[in-house]
């Protein structure tokens, strides 16, 4: 693999990371009636949106029809959303978020039913969009520009993510 490549892939991380903290974000300041960072950085972008991004594309890459991805999306993203509530809640001892106070939730709130399905489209907009735009973009220039926002993307968020973990083990 080349790192252009690797940096294609950084670059669409990090993009589904800041939508995934403009998306939560804005829904939540919208519900509070005030601005509410959901971040867990301190940079605008929510990691597990990238993280969930790349084990979807690949499920996806062959049977990408919109009731699949969005069915299967919902399904798996939803799964992954409680898995991954109940392991930040062991490893950081702090809950992220809370669907407590939202109709049709479960797991004491770590799930809901109107996240699940927002997730599906979002899924939709990742698999159907977001995707195939990043590497069309990534074909279409230097690998000297792509290494390079790849390289402050990826440096960025594991540089944040180091300084994030430490002031909260700390705490």
């Amino acid at each position: 693999m080349t790192y252009k490549k690797i940096c294609t892939y950084i670059i669409e991380f990090t993009l589904c990371g800041i939508c995934g903290w403009i998306y939560e974000t804005a829904l939540t300041s919208y519900l509070w009636g005030r601005f509410a960072d959901r971040g867990f950085l301190h940079i605008p972008v929510l990691p597990i949106y990238g993280v969930f991004a790349f084990i979807l594309i690949p499920i996806f890459r062959k049977h990408n029809g919109f009731l699949t991805v969005f069915i299967g999306s919902t399904i798996i993203t939803t799964a992954l959303e409680l898995i991954s509530a109940y392991a930040i809640e062991m490893i950081l001892h702090q809950r992220l978020w809370s669907y407590r106070d939202w109709d049709f939730n479960f797991f004491d709130g770590r799930i809901s039913l109107y996240s699940s399905l927002m997730f599906g489209v979002l899924s939709l907009i990742l698999i159907k969009a977001v995707h195939p735009l990043v590497h069309k973009f990534s074909e279409k220039s230097s690998a000297k520009t792509i290494n390079i926002i790849g390289s402050i993307c990826g440096l960025a968020i594991i540089a944040d993510f180091i300084i994030t973990s430490y002031q909260t083990i700390k705490k």
